[in-house]
């Protein structure tokens, strides 16, 4: 699947689990606002990032996202 795609399903199963509080976003790591985030050297790519934590990088799975997300921000 392609990781535009994935950010999609990812959007959405957040929404329906946790609520349209919690934003999620794909970031261009090049981009030059990001090149003094913590983050910029972490690898492999993907990084999934959460209130500034990398939880997940390279492969994720979206069902695991979810899950993380919800831990953090139950209702």
């Amino acid at each position: 699947m392609p990781l535009g795609e994935a950010v999609v399903y990812l959007r959405r199963a957040v929404r329906r689990r946790v609520g349209p509080d919690v934003a999620v976003r794909m970031v261009n790591i090049s981009r030059p606002g990001n090149q003094n985030a913590p983050w910029k050297d972490e690898r492999p790519l993907p990084l999934v990032i959460i209130d500034g934590d990398v939880v997940f990088k390279g492969d994720f799975s979206i069902h695991k996202i979810v899950q993380e997300v919800a831990d953090r921000y139950r209702r």
